[in-house]
């Protein structure tokens, strides 16, 4: 019996050596998962602002969109961003200014006559068709827009 025990030392310490190494490789995955997770992601967590709409003073539809793709509101309307958080010359209000800006691609279906594209800012306003959409926040590849329907 007296010479069992040195054996049975050895397997615990392998298996205490197996479980670390597994440990490590977890932590390493874990690691790598966060450092490959793209910055947008940490955006909705960091300005929570962004995913809720009680804190607009208008009424209206909150839409993120992120550059390179499209978002929808309704049936009809399809708005697209392209080169968001880029600065650029825009006009709010009537005064030009030098701000962050995006470039929106504005489709409405059936009315071709209404699709444009447009260089926006934040604070920027303009309608189409029967919307008006006002930009909200544009924060690195993220475009916040609030959209109201105005034909009621």
């Amino acid at each position: 019996m007296r010479d069992c025990a040195p054996i049975n030392a050895g397997l615990q310490m392998k298996k205490f050596c197996l479980i670390l190494k597994i440990l490590l490789i977890l932590v390493a995955l874990i690691a790598l998962a966060y450092l490959v997770t793209p910055p947008d992601s940490e955006v909705i967590l960091k300005r929570p602002w962004l995913k809720k709409t009680d804190n607009l003073k208008a009424e209206g539809t909150l839409l993120i969109i992120h550059d390179g793709t499209q978002g929808q509101y309704g049936d009809d309307l399809r708005i697209g961003v392209e080169s968001g958080g880029e600065r650029g010359e825009c006009v709010v209000d009537g005064v030009q200014k030098t701000e962050v800006v995006a470039k929106l691609w504005l489709s409405v279906r059936d009315k071709s006559e209404e699709n444009r594209t447009l260089t926006a800012c934040i604070g920027q306003s303009f309608e189409i068709n029967k919307y008006a959409v006002t930009v909200t926040d544009i924060h690195g590849s993220l475009v916040s827009l609030l959209i109201r329907d105005v034909s009621k």
